[in-house]
């Protein structure tokens, strides 16, 4: 009752002032065919993907700054509209300077062994010291390393746990590699060579894009013979001379200043997976054009068409703040270009109401949008649910996302994220323009302006912290070959496509079909689900409940 009188008092004005909080607002219904024009533009073949560091980025960039400047806003940065970064596009392994040898025998680079991405440039000359599975834990009764013989030696370290590696085990907590990698540095190891004799895991990854250094050299030996070798102590020698190489991209970012005390941030991310390869679902041999019209030239042209509204607008109720719009890159890499924005603005911060993230909003289906980040803040609730947009709105509590909210969350921003759902053309080729409910972004802008109208102006956004069941999702090296149903709110996994030719269409599952249990683990939802998949490598058996119409079914499924 008390929070009850506390929340009228404070919001009494602005409802009092909006008359009708409920009411849907009206966005520019002639903004439908600039939306249209602008996701033509961006999702057609002259743009290649848009991939950061590409022609194509750079003819999108061209366009949105064009856009921005046509509508007056003003540049963010000291030097305009652009905020210039590097994103990591490969590690190059030249042949020369990256060896390995083992009692005087040259080994394969690729074929027999490769640094990970854990490794920093460097050689390393000396004994071999098995430190099993490099784990140290009073609490779990265990001690792998010699402290005296691991010193100055390398270190020859199983990348399993001695349970396996799965959502159950003792050993859990020190499933992570660079975790055991540091200790065993810390205790004066010059070199770590990673094995897998005992135990499941996944293989550490080949190719990457970026180092991720924990200063000393760090192999992995793949030939599995020379693996079990390697149990025992022997003279070793080796080097790692790796080259990153990275592309330069950029954020765009303008400012619409109202004179107001009060900014609020309104984002999309315009980068795409160019031709394909990392990121991309597509199975064909040759490489082909990723457009990208829903992910995400739907929430870049939902962007520009709010540049255009926000600067010519005189409704009193959408003139109480300032707007900051940013168009971030480098989103597909792992969120860099929002990631790098809120960092460089730190000191500029103190300004900002909320953010919200459009992300993926061309594929409107049955009315039907998700919101996800309404935990965030205890207004949001509030601020949204009266809204009668004729939308089916579903919510979710977290901060944490696959999109650049995610960033500002962590900078102790409230965030929304606006999404339609996945579909079958996600992160395929065939993800074009034609596709996209034009409409269906319109009526999601009016809803944004809803929440931007309900807004109070004078009191403090209050900002929540979210539970978040995990930030990295679990890796796994088999796959279902099934595509999730991201708008699902419901206990387990349900299916919103079945690729052919892969183990669930084999085991005869289909769309609509909820996972409950894979294995031995009990699946109830996206995170859940991952986990159970990371137990499993190719060729492993697992049974398999899901539900359809409401009966509970068993399948065996071979990865």
């Amino acid at each position: 009752m008390i929070r009850k009188i506390v929340w009228l008092l404070l919001w009494a004005p602005v409802l009092l002032a909006q008359n009708n909080p409920s009411e849907c607002y009206v966005f520019p219904r002639e903004s439908v065919e600039s939306i249209r024009k602008d996701v033509n533009y961006l999702a057609s073949d002259a743009l290649m993907g848009r991939k950061p560091g590409t022609d194509g980025d750079a003819l999108a960039r061209e366009y949105i700054v064009g856009q921005f400047e046509a509508n007056s806003l003003r540049p963010y940065f000291k030097g305009g509209f652009l905020q210039e970064f590097s994103v990591p596009n490969r590690v190059d392994r030249p042949v020369d300077g990256n060896f390995f040898n083992y009692k005087g025998q040259a080994l394969k680079i690729d074929e027999d062994y490769y640094p990970v991405n854990y490794t920093a440039n460097g050689s390393f000359k000396g004994e071999t010291e098995y430190v099993s599975f490099g784990i140290e834990s009073k609490q779990l009764d265990r001690d792998d390393i010699d402290d005296e013989d691991v010193k100055g030696a390398i270190a020859v370290m199983e990348i399993s746990s001695p349970d396996g590696i799965h959502p159950h085990s003792k050993f859990k907590d020190w499933h992570d590699i660079p975790k055991r990698i540091r200790l065993l540095k810390r205790k004066g190891a010059q070199a770590v060579i990673l094995i897998l004799t005992e135990g499941n895991a996944n293989t550490p990854k080949a190719d990457f894009k970026s180092m991720e250094s924990l200063n000393l050299p760090v192999i992995f030996v793949r030939n599995e013979k020379i693996a079990k070798k390697l149990r025992r102590s022997r003279e070793v020698e080796g080097a790692v001379a790796l080259n990153p190489i990275e592309d330069i991209t950029y954020n765009i970012a303008g400012l619409i200043d109202n004179g107001k005390r009060r900014t609020i941030i309104i984002g999309a991310h315009f980068d795409h997976l160019g031709m394909g390869a990392e990121g991309s679902r597509y199975t064909g041999e040759e490489p082909l054009i990723h457009n990208g019209a829903d992910d995400n030239a739907s929430g870049t042209a939902g962007l520009l068409a709010m540049a255009r509204f926000l600067t010519t607008t005189q409704d009193p109720m959408m003139r109480r703040f300032n707007y900051l719009l940013v168009a971030f890159s480098a989103e597909e890499m792992g969120l860099l270009g929002s990631k790098y924005f809120v960092e460089a603005t730190a000191a500029r911060q103190e300004d900002w109401h909320y953010m919200l993230n459009m992300d993926m909003i061309g594929r409107m289906e049955e009315e039907t949008i998700a919101i996800n980040g309404v935990g965030t803040s205890p207004y949001w609730r509030d601020l949204i649910e009266p809204i009668q947009c004729g939308l089916n709105m579903q919510f979710s509590e977290s901060g944490v996302g696959p999109s650049d909210h995610t960033s500002f969350y962590y900078a102790n921003k409230p965030v929304l994220h606006f999404f339609t759902g996945t579909h079958a053309d996600y992160h395929k080729p065939e993800d074009d323009a034609e596709k996209i409910n034009v409409v269906g972004i319109y009526r999601v802008l009016s809803l944004m302006c809803s929440i931007i109208r309900n807004t109070p102006q004078s009191a403090d956004f209050p900002y929540s912290t979210t539970k978040v069941e995990s930030t990295k999702a679990p890796k796994f090296t088999v796959t279902l070959g099934v595509m999730p149903d991201y708008l699902y709110s419901g206990a387990g996994m349900k299916i919103d496509g079945v690729s052919p030719d892969k183990p669930a269409a084999a085991a005869g599952l289909m769309a609509g079909d909820v996972i409950t249990q894979l294995g031995e683990v009990q699946v109830s939802d996206m995170q859940t689900y991952m986990e159970a998949l990371s137990q499993f490598k190719k060729g492993d058996k697992a049974d398999l409940l899901y539900r359809r119409e409401g009966e509970v079914k068993r399948v065996q499924i071979k990865f």
